[in-house]
């Protein structure tokens, strides 16, 4: 089964001429073709090119295509390993490759270390030298070793997430603690079922017990039961609070039996107060799931504009921050780039150094906005007068931009 949404319509970024002449890039519906990867792939090729030709390289432009080539193989992801076969059960296989790259790839089962990672990555980088040699280069092996990088990649930091998530979103198995959860589930399905209407059964709520900690499928698993108990709830919940409405308009005719209907009134809107309770609990859960799953997301992003080689101090400009944002779309930062600043502030007081692929760059940017790109890569927050302020605490300036810096390293390095 997929986790990808049938129909979904993947839309690149509009291109330039000279981009266009490449692949006029179209929109991509449903599980992307191969070829429509490929010329993506191509595209990306000619616009890093273009770096160094002053007036035709555009930042923004391709961090748009670095992030549609990110959503298209996460989808081409989701389409080969759905959540029911993750991580554990997976092996990920890599393309075949010529005799003319020396590095020798294995399958990887399940999540993959480190040195299984960077023997992938150094084989991107052998087979990319030559990209300009048409009889030695294969763009479709290109697409596939690209898109093997990002499946083992994926697993790592999904990994990572379950072991965080495992002791946040499972209840306690043993202990007044365990009870309760059971005790909770138990109470949900009998107001459930006390309160079904007619051909709705007694089975529209199922109660569940307390678990041991599992992988991210049980995680994943977890988060859509919750989701799902909690919209059951608040449906019931909707259901109490009409009949609550209907038995206040009985209430205002005549009646022979006032007495019965407010106390049955009463009741109804003490059992619609405990459920709206009780649903706000899976709801709270499910919201941190989705929080570490798009931390998750933003690390992957960053992995892939840290593999592209030739980067710059303009990949900064490429990363996105835990809304899926960069810094030219941003209105926290006005829109500005570093690229912009580099330009605009070469001056040595303004420095920040960045490790890039091992060498260090230097980035610049003025005083008067550290606190606004601490604000928006959400980090530094000790350093700022007010939670969710962008104004420095005094004397902070240097300490200000050493965070920005391990920041940047840490992505790009």
């Amino acid at each position: 089964m997929s986790n990808m949404p049938i129909g979904q319509v993947y839309s690149p970024p509009e291109l330039p001429t000279y981009l266009k002449s490449v692949h006029d890039l179209k929109p991509i519906v449903g599980v992307p073709k191969d070829d429509e990867v490929i010329q993506i792939h191509a595209v990306i090729r000619v616009a890093n090119q273009a770096v160094n030709i002053p007036g035709m390289y555009d930042p923004i432009l391709f961090s748009q295509l670095e992030e549609h080539l990110f959503d298209v193989q996460m989808a081409k992801y989701w389409s080969k390993h759905p959540y029911s076969t993750f991580p554990t059960n997976t092996i990920y296989t890599p393309p075949a490759l010529p005799a003319h790259v020396s590095v020798n790839l294995e399958p990887v089962s399940g999540a993959p270390s480190n040195e299984e990672i960077i023997k992938v990555q150094n084989a991107i980088r052998s087979y990319q030298q030559f990209s300009n040699i048409p009889s030695l280069f294969n763009p479709e092996v290109n697409m596939d070793l690209s898109q093997h990088l990002f499946d083992i990649q994926m697993a790592s930091y999904m990994q990572r997430a379950s072991q965080t998530l495992s002791s946040r979103v499972t209840y306690d198995t043993a202990g007044p603690s365990g009870a309760r959860a059971t005790e909770t589930a138990n109470s949900i399905a009998r107001v459930a079922a006390d309160t079904n209407n007619a051909g709705y059964g007694d089975d529209v709520v199922e109660t569940y017990q307390a678990s041991q900690p599992g992988d991210l499928c049980d995680v994943m698993e977890r988060a859509n039961s919750l989701m799902g108990h909690a919209n059951l709830i608040m449906e019931r919940s909707n259901q109490l609070v009409e009949r609550s409405n209907q038995l206040i308009a009985q209430s205002n005719t005549p009646s022979d039996q006032p007495k019965q209907l407010t106390e049955r009134l009463i009741q109804l809107l003490e059992r619609s107060n405990e459920i709206a309770e009780q649903s706000n609990r899976p709801v709270e859960q499910l919201g941190e799931v989705l929080r570490r799953i798009n931390k998750v997301l933003v690390g992957i992003q960053h992995a892939i504009v840290r593999n592209h080689k030739g980067n710059t101090t303009d990949a900064i400009d490429c990363l996105v921050n835990e809304k899926g944002e960069t810094p030219a779309i941003s209105e926290t930062v006005c829109r500005w780039t570093f690229r912009a600043f580099s330009a605009m502030y070469m001056n040595e007081k303004l420095r920040i150094p960045v490790s890039i692929g091992g060498a260090t760059q230097n980035a610049y940017i003025p005083n008067q906005w550290l606190g606004e790109f601490l604000s928006f890569y959400g980090i530094g927050e000790d350093l700022r007068k007010d939670k969710g302020g962008f104004l420095l605490k005094d004397g902070n300036e240097d300490v200000a931009r050493r965070r920005l810096s391990n920041y940047f390293s840490s992505c790009l390095g």
